[in-house]
């Protein structure tokens, strides 16, 4: 089978540096990386630069899932690379982009607060090869960015 792409997109009302740095901080990330119901983080351990390695530590009914990568490209505030392995990619790299873009509106009509900070989240995760990896990744991504959305309403 020929490598599948999933891209997905989610607004979410905080400033693009804000977000930018809650996918480099360990301590931020392990409090909203969260893919599905009943799993939760175990531990994160994050080294943000290009060649960097971080890892994730999914915890699952009592199991413990590691989520691997290295940084490929981080250009703050607007896009990160990184390789992702882990069990449901077979223990293959796989690749991530990440990129955030301001989408804040901005006017001079002092009745409208549309000078709130609102960014577009867009992540392209590339090289899955099965069915079942498209399936798990775009259910556990898109699981990640509504956890990132609710961490920002809070």
């Amino acid at each position: 089978m020929s490598p599948q792409v999933i891209k997905l997109e989610r607004e979410i009302n905080a400033d693009l540096n804000r977000i930018f740095q809650a996918w480099l901080n360990a301590d931020h990330l392990s409090r909203w990386f969260l893919s599905g119901e009943n799993i939760s983080i175990e531990s994160v351990f994050i080294d943000p630069r290009p060649g960097g390695k971080f890892t994730i530590n999914m915890s699952l009914d009592g199991k413990i899932f590691p989520h691997t990568g290295e940084y490929i490209t981080i250009e703050e505030p607007h896009k990160l690379v990184f390789t992702w392995c882990s069990h449901a990619t077979d223990n293959r790299e796989t690749l991530v982009t990440v990129t955030l873009k301001d989408i804040s509106k901005k006017t001079s009509d002092t009745n409208v607060t549309a000078n709130q900070p609102r960014t577009l989240v867009t992540l392209v995760h590339e090289k899955l090869i099965s069915d079942i990896e498209i399936k798990n990744h775009n259910h556990g991504w898109t699981n990640v960015l509504e956890a990132l959305d609710l961490w920002f309403r809070d």
